[in-house]
Order: C-alpha cells, then structure tokens, then sequence
C-alpha cells in the first residue's frame, strides 16, 4: 500500500473502501478536499462533528498541511465552520438559509434545463440516459451508494449541458452549500423509482427539444424534493445549528 494509504467513504450506513489516489486533483491537497468533500456530502458526518486535522491525516496517510488546506478550501466553501478554540467543525443546517438556497436553486436550476434543450450535444444526452440506467439497476439491487452517484452526476451533467458555466458555477456552489441537509433521510424505494421515471422523462424532453416539459419536469421535481428536506428538517430541530 502506498503512503497515501487507505481510506474508506461512508454512504447512509454503507461502506465501501476507497484510496484519496481515486479522487481528482493534481495536489494532495486537492485530493484530501475531495475525499473531505464527499463524506460531507454523502452525510459521513453530521452537523457539528469535529474534523481534527491529525486525525483526517494519520487516516489518509498524508502529512498535516494538505488537510489543513483542504479544510480552509472546504470552509470557504460553506461545508466547514473554524472557530479559533474548537477548530474545523461541519457546518450546521440552518432552515432559513436553507429556505433562501432552495428558492435560488430552483430558478437556476430550471434555467440550467431550459438552456440545455437547445445546447445538449448527442454524447451529453447518451450518457444522461447511461445515468437513468444505472439508477434503475440501483433501485433493483437496493444499491443506494451508487444511485446516491449516479442521481448527482446525471443533474451535474444536465446542468453543464446549458454550457453556460458561469450558470454552472452558481448552481454548484449552492449544491454544496445545502447537500447535506439530506444526510437524515433513509431512502424509499417507490419514490426513488418515481424520480427516476421523472429523470427519463426529462431525457426524452431533452431529445425531443420539448422545453416546457423538461422545466416543467425539473421544477416540480425540485420544488417537491426541497419541501420534503425543510419539512423533515423542522422535525428535526436537534440537528440544526440555529
């Protein structure tokens, strides 16, 4: 084993193992904060919880310095809270941002649909529909590590289709900045088979340069999944930070 070591990546309750070598990034650094990042995102961590830097680095086989980077990187990004005496902590879910981030994210995120129609090239839309399958043969090995994956990269993909990257870049940077409000859910199977129906829908909109459908679909699909996450979240006032 190299000195990067090993590390392993928790999704909801699943396990499965993982070297930092297997995220993007051209430093150490860049690779500690993706790792970082996704066990933020994929709920590894709740709101509150510490990250000590000697720790994250005897566990990934690196020195002090590139966590320490990662975690000033992560939060600027809004994932992590430094607090002079009690050091890196993920931050904590707070409703009315949360209110304020959705509402913005589905405008952008509508727009994102609406520009893709026109701007989506045929190898975008091939690899959304690979996306919608590998969704469906989650749902059928009740595999929620991999649709948790495929969910993401299928509306990261939709979104980049707009090829309208500064677009892009807001939608992202609010992604992360609210992701993680979803950390407390445990998946139902039927509402995962009826999301995905809505994500084919929305390939075929796609290719059939059906623009009110594919927004009409996006929205009420946001609007609904962002209303789920405030409403358990208000029922769960334990986890929030204010």
């Amino acid at each position: 084993m190299t000195r990067m070591g090993f590390a392993r990546i928790i999704f909801r309750g699943s396990v499965y193992s993982m070297t930092i070598g297997d995220f993007e990034g051209n430093t150490k650094s860049d690779k500690v904060y993706e790792y970082l990042k996704e066990r933020i995102l994929t709920g590894a961590y709740n709101p509150g919880d510490r990250l000590v830097i000697r720790e994250v680095s005897r566990q990934l086989g690196v020195s002090d310095i590139p966590v320490r980077e990662a975690i000033k990187k992560l939060a600027s990004d809004g994932l992590l809270e430094l607090k002079s005496h009690s050091g890196a902590r993920i931050a904590p879910l707070n409703i009315k941002n949360l209110e304020e981030i959705f509402t913005i994210r589905v405008e952008l995120e509508t727009l994102a649909t609406r520009l893709a129609v026109d701007a989506a090239t045929s190898e975008e839309l091939d690899l959304l529909e690979s996306y919608v399958q590998s969704m469906d043969e989650s749902i059928q090995n009740n595999d929620i590590p991999t649709y948790t994956a495929s969910n993401r990269q299928f509306h990261q993909l939709l979104y980049r289709a707009s090829h309208a990257p500064i677009l892009v870049e807001m939608i992202e940077n609010l992604f992360m900045r609210s992701e993680n409000s979803k950390m407390i859910f445990h998946h139902d199977p039927a509402r995962l088979r009826a999301s995905n129906e809505e994500h084919r829908a929305v390939v075929e909109a796609l290719r059939s340069k059906d623009r009110e459908k594919a927004v009409s679909v996006i929205r009420a699909q946001k609007e609904s999944g962002f209303k789920i996450v405030i409403d358990a979240l208000k029922l769960s006032r334990s986890l929030l930070g204010g």
